[in-house]
């Protein structure tokens, strides 16, 4: 005479269905970013990077390859994803060519 325990025979599917809701619901998490978060990239990677770009393309001869190099370097760093280490390569950018970050309210709030 043996009794087997439902419950037992139905844990591995009950535990299936409650670790793939809270790797959907992780999954979900991790692909969604607040709205300041996106607003200060765009400004960084953007308008910064614009600014940086065009400082160093009008910076002298003797200071333009260095500035450009930033600038590429803060562009790289973009695209991997890593927004305020760019921002800072494009301000040393603008300070070997010689010119000031041109910012407005909402963009010193992103910082």
């Amino acid at each position: 005479m043996s009794y087997q325990l439902s419950s037992f025979r139905r844990f591995p599917t009950a535990f299936a269905i409650v670790a793939a809701s809270g790797l959907a619901f992780a999954g979900l998490m991790a692909s969604t970013t607040p709205a300041y978060a996106q607003s200060a990239s765009d400004y960084r990677c953007s308008g910064l990077a614009e600014q940086a770009h065009v400082a160093a393309a009008g910076a002298e001869a003797g200071k333009q390859a260095s500035a450009k190099r930033f600038v590429s370097t803060g562009k790289k760093l973009c695209e991997a994803g890593n927004e305020r280490a760019a921002a800072k390569q494009f301000r040393a950018a603008l300070k070997i060519a010689g010119v000031a970050e041109v910012e407005t309210d909402s963009q010193m709030a992103s910082r």
